[in-house]
Protein backbone atom coordinates (compact mmCIF):
# COMPACT_ATOMS: atom_id res chain seq x y z
CA UNK A 1 0.00 0.00 0.00
CA UNK A 2 2.59 2.26 1.04
CA UNK A 3 4.52 1.40 -1.94
CA UNK A 4 1.97 2.10 -4.27
CA UNK A 5 0.45 5.57 -3.11
CA UNK A 6 4.50 6.39 -3.18
CA UNK A 7 4.70 5.46 -7.14
CA UNK A 8 1.57 6.99 -7.28
CA UNK A 9 2.84 10.57 -6.10
CA UNK A 10 5.90 10.07 -8.17
CA UNK A 11 3.79 9.79 -11.49
CA UNK A 12 1.37 12.65 -10.52
CA UNK A 13 4.96 14.56 -9.95
CA UNK A 14 6.46 14.11 -13.89
CA UNK A 15 2.49 14.24 -14.68
CA UNK A 16 2.41 17.85 -13.84
CA UNK A 17 6.52 18.45 -14.40
CA UNK A 18 5.35 17.83 -18.07
CA UNK A 19 2.04 19.91 -17.88
CA UNK A 20 3.76 23.16 -16.69
CA UNK A 21 6.76 22.69 -19.53
CA UNK A 22 3.66 22.05 -22.04
CA UNK A 23 2.11 25.20 -20.89
CA UNK A 24 5.03 27.25 -20.72
CA UNK A 25 5.85 26.64 -24.41
CA UNK A 26 2.33 27.13 -25.35
CA UNK A 27 2.69 30.48 -24.11
CA UNK A 28 6.09 30.82 -25.83
CA UNK A 29 4.86 29.82 -29.02
CA UNK A 30 1.88 32.41 -28.36
CA UNK A 31 4.53 35.16 -27.73
CA UNK A 32 7.27 34.23 -30.47
CA UNK A 33 7.71 36.38 -33.56
CA UNK A 34 9.12 33.99 -35.79
CA UNK A 35 6.65 30.69 -35.67
CA UNK A 36 7.59 30.47 -39.57
CA UNK A 37 9.88 32.19 -41.35
CA UNK A 38 8.02 33.53 -44.63
CA UNK A 39 9.05 36.30 -47.44
CA UNK A 40 5.74 37.89 -47.69
CA UNK A 41 5.91 40.73 -45.20
CA UNK A 42 8.97 42.27 -47.54
CA UNK A 43 12.02 41.07 -45.92
CA UNK A 44 14.05 38.07 -47.97
CA UNK A 45 13.35 35.93 -44.81
CA UNK A 46 11.12 37.45 -42.06
CA UNK A 47 9.95 35.97 -38.70
CA UNK A 48 6.17 35.60 -38.39
CA UNK A 49 4.47 34.92 -35.60
CA UNK A 50 1.29 34.33 -34.28
CA UNK A 51 0.26 37.11 -32.63
CA UNK A 52 3.83 39.22 -33.30
CA UNK A 53 5.96 39.38 -36.60
CA UNK A 54 9.47 40.89 -37.29
CA UNK A 55 9.38 43.83 -40.09
CA UNK A 56 11.82 45.28 -42.30
CA UNK A 57 13.69 46.93 -39.44
CA UNK A 58 14.17 43.87 -37.24
CA UNK A 59 11.92 44.51 -34.70
CA UNK A 60 8.66 42.88 -33.05
CA UNK A 61 5.94 44.29 -33.43
CA UNK A 62 2.02 43.48 -33.56
CA UNK A 63 -0.56 42.66 -36.13
CA UNK A 64 -2.81 45.95 -37.04
CA UNK A 65 -6.34 45.44 -36.51
CA UNK A 66 -7.23 45.42 -40.45
CA UNK A 67 -4.39 42.72 -41.45
CA UNK A 68 -5.91 40.47 -43.85
CA UNK A 69 -5.53 37.34 -41.79
CA UNK A 70 -7.79 34.19 -44.01
CA UNK A 71 -9.51 31.25 -41.67
CA UNK A 72 -6.56 29.15 -41.78
CA UNK A 73 -4.47 31.47 -39.40
CA UNK A 74 -7.24 32.73 -37.32
CA UNK A 75 -7.92 29.31 -36.32
CA UNK A 76 -4.49 28.36 -35.93
CA UNK A 77 -3.85 31.90 -33.64
CA UNK A 78 -6.95 31.07 -31.46
CA UNK A 79 -5.59 27.24 -31.02
CA UNK A 80 -2.68 28.69 -29.77
CA UNK A 81 -4.28 30.88 -27.19
CA UNK A 82 -6.56 28.11 -25.52
CA UNK A 83 -4.23 25.50 -25.89
CA UNK A 84 -2.54 26.57 -22.65
CA UNK A 85 -6.21 27.41 -20.72
CA UNK A 86 -7.20 23.89 -21.43
CA UNK A 87 -3.99 22.13 -20.47
CA UNK A 88 -4.47 24.52 -17.23
CA UNK A 89 -8.02 23.24 -16.71
CA UNK A 90 -7.02 19.68 -16.51
CA UNK A 91 -3.98 20.41 -14.36
CA UNK A 92 -6.63 22.34 -11.94
CA UNK A 93 -8.76 18.69 -11.87
CA UNK A 94 -5.57 16.63 -11.58
CA UNK A 95 -4.91 18.82 -8.24
CA UNK A 96 -8.19 18.29 -6.90
CA UNK A 97 -7.91 14.37 -7.73
CA UNK A 98 -4.50 14.28 -6.07
CA UNK A 99 -5.64 16.50 -2.29
CA UNK A 100 -9.26 16.13 -2.10
CA UNK A 101 -11.13 13.64 -3.28
CA UNK A 102 -11.25 10.85 -6.24
CA UNK A 103 -14.27 11.89 -8.49
CA UNK A 104 -16.22 9.66 -10.39
CA UNK A 105 -14.70 8.88 -13.73
CA UNK A 106 -11.94 11.52 -13.21
CA UNK A 107 -9.37 10.15 -15.46
CA UNK A 108 -11.38 10.67 -18.47
CA UNK A 109 -12.39 13.90 -17.62
CA UNK A 110 -8.66 15.23 -17.55
CA UNK A 111 -7.49 12.38 -20.53
CA UNK A 112 -10.23 14.58 -22.62
CA UNK A 113 -8.52 17.77 -21.53
CA UNK A 114 -5.09 16.92 -22.52
CA UNK A 115 -6.37 15.51 -25.64
CA UNK A 116 -8.21 18.63 -26.34
CA UNK A 117 -5.06 20.53 -25.69
CA UNK A 118 -3.28 18.72 -28.10
CA UNK A 119 -5.45 18.95 -30.75
CA UNK A 120 -5.39 22.58 -30.27
CA UNK A 121 -1.78 22.80 -30.26
CA UNK A 122 -0.97 20.65 -33.42
CA UNK A 123 -3.64 23.35 -34.96
CA UNK A 124 -1.66 26.11 -34.59
CA UNK A 125 -0.03 24.51 -37.82
CA UNK A 126 -2.75 25.74 -39.78
CA UNK A 127 -0.23 28.78 -40.01
CA UNK A 128 1.35 26.95 -42.99
CA UNK A 129 -1.89 26.98 -45.44
CA UNK A 130 -2.34 30.77 -44.02
CA UNK A 131 -1.69 34.13 -45.89
CA UNK A 132 2.59 33.84 -45.21
CA UNK A 133 3.16 30.63 -47.27
CA UNK A 134 1.28 31.95 -50.61
CA UNK A 135 2.39 30.78 -54.16
CA UNK A 136 5.89 31.62 -54.83
CA UNK A 137 7.14 32.55 -50.65
CA UNK A 138 8.40 29.70 -49.24
CA UNK A 139 8.10 29.18 -45.59
CA UNK A 140 9.71 26.89 -43.03
CA UNK A 141 9.90 25.95 -39.73
CA UNK A 142 11.15 28.70 -37.22
CA UNK A 143 11.38 29.10 -33.05
CA UNK A 144 7.60 29.19 -32.70
CA UNK A 145 7.00 25.92 -34.40
CA UNK A 146 9.41 24.35 -32.46
CA UNK A 147 8.14 25.61 -29.14
CA UNK A 148 4.81 24.39 -30.61
CA UNK A 149 6.27 20.52 -30.92
CA UNK A 150 7.16 20.64 -27.72
CA UNK A 151 4.34 21.84 -26.07
CA UNK A 152 2.17 18.93 -28.14
CA UNK A 153 4.71 15.95 -26.83
CA UNK A 154 4.90 17.39 -23.23
CA UNK A 155 0.82 17.08 -23.36
CA UNK A 156 1.42 13.77 -24.90
CA UNK A 157 3.71 12.72 -21.91
CA UNK A 158 1.28 13.67 -19.73
CA UNK A 159 -1.52 12.03 -20.76
CA UNK A 160 0.37 8.86 -21.20
CA UNK A 161 1.97 9.25 -17.42
CA UNK A 162 -1.81 9.54 -16.58
CA UNK A 163 -3.03 7.11 -18.16
CA UNK A 164 -0.97 4.26 -17.10
CA UNK A 165 0.01 5.26 -13.99
CA UNK A 166 -1.88 4.50 -10.58
CA UNK A 167 -4.57 6.44 -8.78
CA UNK A 168 -3.04 8.11 -5.58
CA UNK A 169 -5.31 8.34 -2.68
CA UNK A 170 -6.55 12.26 -1.92
CA UNK A 171 -3.91 13.51 0.13
CA UNK A 172 -6.60 15.54 2.74
CA UNK A 173 -9.47 13.18 2.47
CA UNK A 174 -8.31 9.85 4.17
CA UNK A 175 -11.06 7.37 4.52
CA UNK A 176 -11.89 5.84 8.04
CA UNK A 177 -13.01 2.77 6.51
CA UNK A 178 -9.82 1.85 5.08
CA UNK A 179 -8.53 2.35 8.47
CA UNK A 180 -10.65 0.37 10.46
CA UNK A 181 -10.45 -2.58 7.27
CA UNK A 182 -6.66 -2.24 8.32
CA UNK A 183 -6.96 -2.61 11.83
CA UNK A 184 -9.84 -6.05 11.26
CA UNK A 185 -7.24 -7.23 9.21
CA UNK A 186 -4.32 -7.51 11.33
CA UNK A 187 -6.27 -8.47 15.07
CA UNK A 188 -5.25 -11.02 16.33
CA UNK A 189 -7.14 -13.57 17.59
CA UNK A 190 -7.29 -14.72 21.43
CA UNK A 191 -7.84 -18.82 22.15
CA UNK A 192 -9.88 -19.14 24.78
CA UNK A 193 -11.04 -22.51 26.12
CA UNK A 194 -15.11 -23.29 26.64
CA UNK A 195 -17.33 -25.37 28.81
CA UNK A 196 -16.09 -28.47 27.23
CA UNK A 197 -12.54 -27.50 26.74
CA UNK A 198 -12.47 -27.42 23.52
CA UNK A 199 -10.68 -24.11 22.65
CA UNK A 200 -11.92 -21.43 20.56
CA UNK A 201 -10.63 -18.68 18.79
CA UNK A 202 -12.13 -14.97 19.67
CA UNK A 203 -10.96 -11.88 18.03
CA UNK A 204 -10.20 -9.04 20.69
Amino acid sequence: MVCGQRCSLCSRFFLFLFLGGGIALSIMCIWSCSFLDSGVLGASQSGVGLYRYVDDTGTCVVYSDDFPFTNSDQTARVCGLIAPIIAAGAGLLGLIQLFCCNLCCDRCFISCFFTSAQIAQALTFFMFNGTFCTVGFGCSLSLGSYYSIGAWGSYFLASVILCFSPKPDPLCCKKKDDEEEMQQEYTSPVIEPDEDGLHRAVAE
